[in-house]
């Protein structure tokens, strides 16, 4: 829960040279709905890590809204398919359960994303490809998942829809535990920190997509 220090404030949402704030992008967002970060390799959902932080914080806005106590978590979750898995607890995508192993069939994948009934769906950049889904998987998508967003793993998405900036070291020592937790991720920390060592400022972009093309990248 240590991330519900960061408020609205800490975010700048760009739209070509149009500014949003935060509470009109999430203007009606309740905290019911369930997020979910494909991140197959672990480490790539890094490039998505300023919209899912703007989602949490709009998660514990909600609370803060009624002016009374609280000690919740989001049900938010990530999907990766190494092992071991990286952990985002740090995000607060936590307890580590919510962190999930899935293979790599698209089929178990999607399984795994409509079980948890995830309603906003992150995809990384990908090549699409047909997939042999169910009718019954189909329709649980359709039902449930109203939002997909695609992101690159270096944050930089080409025609993108919109990026959000924020101050780098809300989130430096977040991100450097996330790469501590896997094998060989300081190594992988030096050389993303190696392209950002110079900037204050993480500002990274993103395109919303339908949910036939973000199913076609699962």
């Amino acid at each position: 829960m240590h991330s519900s220090k960061l408020r609205d404030s800490d975010f700048q949402i760009i739209n070509g040279k149009q500014i949003i704030s935060p509470a009109k992008y999430f203007n009606g967002f309740t905290n019911t709905k369930r997020l979910g970060l494909l991140t197959p390799n672990g480490i790539e959902g890094i490039g998505a890590i300023t919209l899912v932080m703007a989602y949490i914080t709009a998660f514990y806005n909600t609370y803060r809204a009624s002016g009374n106590k609280f000690f919740a978590y989001p049900d938010y979750y990530t999907f990766q398919s190494r092992v071991p898995k990286a952990t985002y607890g740090m995000f607060d995508i936590w307890p580590d359960h919510k962190s999930v192993i899935v293979g790599t069939d698209p089929i178990d994948r999607l399984n795994a994303i409509t079980d948890r009934a995830i309603n906003i769906l992150f995809v990384p950049v990908n090549s699409p490809t047909p997939r042999n889904y169910q009718p019954q998987q189909k329709a649980s998508a359709t039902r449930l998942i109203d939002t997909c967003y695609l992101y690159s793993p270096d944050g930089k998405i080409t025609n993108s829809d919109f990026s959000i900036r924020c101050n780098l070291i809300l989130f430096n020592d977040w991100i450097e535990n996330l790469f501590d937790s896997i094998p060989h991720g300081k190594d992988a920390f030096i050389k993303w920190k190696s392209t950002h060592d110079q900037e204050q400022i993480i500002e990274q972009s993103f395109r919303r997509i339908t949910l036939e093309k973000a199913l076609s990248l699962i």
